[in-house]
């Protein structure tokens, strides 16, 4: 995978190819949803591996980043709205309640002009 770039300093996510606005790392948004789970153990152990795994993966398969502006570390090439839609999916996969898949939602809402989560 390699992540386009669009204009100097600004890239484009490699899964929906709209440009990545809210430039904050994987790893930054997986350890705020790490500490959010926190009140719900089980499920804590089963989707944090999951997103490390994730990250771990588009780590070794991007060529290209910006710096995040929390950690200043590398972007993935993978815009926050993807990352919070990969995130659901692994909820639903996980059979999270949908209490759980709301109150995920209202925590990390990044829907940064894209559709919304259906």
């Amino acid at each position: 995978m390699r992540l386009h770039k669009l204009e100097p300093d600004f890239y484009e996510c490699e899964f929906c190819h709209e440009p990545i606005t809210n430039p904050i790392c994987l790893a930054c948004i997986a350890e705020e949803v790490n500490i959010w789970s926190s009140i719900y153990p089980s499920l804590r152990k089963e989707i944090m591996p999951r997103l490390r795994r994730y990250i771990k993966k588009l780590k070794r398969d991007s060529l290209e980043s910006a710096n995040c502006i929390k950690c200043d570390k590398d972007l993935i090439s993978v815009c926050a709205y993807c990352f919070v839609r990969y995130i659901l999916g692994e909820l639903e996969n996980i059979k999270a309640n949908n209490i759980v898949k709301k109150e995920f939602l209202q925590f990390f809402n990044y829907d940064l002009g894209h559709t919304s989560f259906n």
